[in-house]
């Protein structure tokens, strides 16, 4: 069986009232590297990513398989799992 190899996520912008608040403009894709695919990363998580402005967090929206001999999108790696979602 194949694992998950690729997240979409949005950007925290910071909380408000205990929530978070979201950049929801664009949805962006990061590749998930295999040290992190044995516990894997679920819908909810938040996870510390790389971006043009540093290391930030995002919230975890979709976990896909995709190939790249299909795609031939090349992602940056996720860099590790900050929180769970709940279960």
């Amino acid at each position: 069986m194949k694992n998950n190899n690729t997240m979409a996520a949005f950007h925290i912008l910071g909380t408000e009232n205990g929530a978070l608040k979201l950049n929801t403009n664009k949805m962006y894709h990061w590749n998930i590297p295999k040290r992190l695919r044995k516990d894997p990363i679920q819908k909810g998580d938040i996870v510390l990513v790389p971006t043009a402005r540093g290391n930030r967090a995002v919230v975890v929206m979709n976990v896909f398989r995709e190939e790249f001999e299909e795609t031939q999108k090349l992602y940056k790696k996720v860099i590790k799992v900050i929180e769970r979602a709940p279960q």
